[in-house]
């Protein structure tokens, strides 16, 4: 299968119109590339910037050792049981104490 002079003619523009597409293709691909990169050193350049977790350190306090939490949770249980033994004494007094039995 040979080509002709005619082919020629037709082809050449073709191939030249394909490879300036192909370059705009491969030019478009790298700057979006590019531009992710540059945008991404941006947002690290603005993190290293900021002070983050600032809440954390808001609600600190400063104790004597865990002394005083260990008896904050005993004073804390002590009133929860004392709570259900109150709860556990409400029961009413008359209860069972009465029969009604009727013929």
């Amino acid at each position: 299968m040979s080509i002709k002079p005619i082919d020629y003619n037709v082809m050449l523009p073709k191939t030249q119109e394909i490879s300036t597409t192909k370059h705009v293709e491969n030019f478009k691909n790298r700057n979006i590339v590019d531009s992710g990169f540059v945008q991404q050193e941006k947002i690290i350049n603005r993190n290293q910037k900021k002070v983050l977790d600032t809440e954390k350190s808001n609600n600190a306090k400063i104790t004597d050792g865990n002394k005083s939490r260990n008896q904050e949770q005993s004073k804390k249980k002590k009133r929860e049981k004392s709570e259900q033994t109150l709860d556990e004494e409400k029961v009413p007094v008359d209860l069972g104490n009465k029969i009604d039995i009727r013929i």
